[in-house]
């Protein structure tokens, strides 16, 4: 009898439905908007592939080293234009230029995150920014697998459970994939993220046609949304689902005991903001206000990538440093209390953004987050953000 992931442990990494010949497997959304695996019993023939390639019930055979090459990167090209370094911008373009595919996720006109693939440089724009919400993979396995075995070279870019999701489903190693992990706090729902954004139109009176989690002109600005105009900084209630996913409210179950949290990581590479940087031992003599991106470079093929990167800044690091502030690369994000009701008040129609923080107490009111919010706000964040670097650097 087949038998998938317990639900609570079940990722969705589409793993399962890819790998269904028989089309028995399609993925449907459970309460909360999360995507899981159901079996039509007409269709299927009870082969089992379904289970031996579920990351999930087969425990993971990671050959990565425990003690990763640390880099901080930044891509001279695209640094002012990533929510970060560009670190991605630049693995994408070494493989774009070999005539190679690259993977990601991506916010289409309808807002749905999702992943998609590119063949051009100048395609790079969809891809770039941070997305905090799961992306729909879709039979985005299929085609990388159909890639792969033309020759082309591929850069495939994801959460840990989605990589080890395609690892598994591809059941066999190619010399011409790279695959990158994002350090992860956690997904919430393509669902639950548009709940909020009819929320914040209610609230604000507009139509949201463009959203940014995080703006692309340096660390610490303001998320963005845009009614089919100018981006425009929203701050305190409007940024509610932030300040909500700072917390770890919004999370898939699974994401609470996430088995990828941990070293040795899953990708060749995994990247992340190098949060900290020139604060926990060695001093950072650069100007880190347009963002930097921390690479591990997990085995010999991302020791390689990185190597290879054109156009850009490279410089080793230590690991105590990249741990010191990035909690998710060896720790799951802790379960809130308040978890379920959180969701289910965002899901809840009836419910705005203001009602939502009156009983939850969302929103960060700490002297610091007020000092870097209005900082953001009026302007001045890089000239305080300089000087506080300055001082934790001595």
């Amino acid at each position: 009898m087949i038998k998938l992931a317990p639900f609570e442990s079940c990722t969705g990494c589409t793993a399962c439905m890819n790998s269904c010949s028989h089309n028995a497997i399609v993925m449907a959304e459970d309460a909360e908007g999360f995507i899981f695996p159901h079996i039509n019993g007409n269709k299927c023939v009870e082969c089992g592939l379904c289970m031996r390639v579920c990351p999930v019930l087969n425990t993971p055979i990671i050959t990565n080293v425990t003690k990763p090459n640390v880099f901080a990167v930044w891509s001279l090209k695209d640094r002012t234009v990533s929510s970060s370094g560009g670190a991605f911008s630049a693995f994408a373009r070494n493989v774009l230029e070999a005539d190679g595919v690259v993977f990601g996720a991506t916010l289409g006109t309808n807002l749905l995150c999702y992943h998609r693939e590119i063949h051009m440089i100048e395609e790079l724009e969809v891809l770039r920014g941070s997305k905090y919400v799961q992306s729909e993979l879709r039979d985005t396995f299929f085609k990388v697998k159909a890639y792969l075995k033309e020759g082309k070279n591929v850069l495939f870019t994801g959460t840990p459970c989605q990589v080890d999701g395609l690892y598994r489903y591809l059941r066999r190693n190619y010399d011409n994939l790279l695959t990158l992990d994002l350090v992860c706090h956690g997904v919430p729902s393509n669902t639950l993220f548009h709940s909020y954004l009819l929320k914040l139109e209610d609230l604000k009176k507009v139509k949201i046609s463009m959203f940014e989690f995080r703006r692309r002109n340096g660390w610490g600005f303001a998320s963005a949304i845009s009614d089919r105009g100018k981006l425009e900084p929203i701050y305190d209630i409007e940024n509610l689902y932030m300040y909500a996913f700072d917390k770890a409210v919004l999370f898939r179950k699974s994401c609470y005991a996430c088995p990828y949290a941990r070293l040795p990581r899953v990708g060749d590479c995994s990247i992340a903001d190098f949060w900290g940087i020139g604060r926990h031992g060695k001093s950072f003599k650069h100007n880190v206000l347009k963002g930097v991106s921390l690479v591990l470079a997990n085995n010999a093929k991302g020791i390689n990538a990185v190597q290879n990167l054109q156009e850009s800044f490279v410089e080793e690091r230590t690991l105590d440093e990249a741990l010191a502030e990035n909690y998710n690369i060896i720790h799951p994000s802790p379960l809130h209390p308040m978890r379920d009701k959180i969701i289910a008040a965002f899901l809840d129609s009836s419910r705005s953004l203001k009602s939502i923080n009156k009983e939850f107490e969302l929103i960060d009111n700490s002297l610091k987050e007020r000092v870097k919010e209005y900082a953001s706000r009026y302007h001045i964040y890089d000239l305080l953000k300089n000087i506080y670097n300055k001082y934790k650097a001595l």
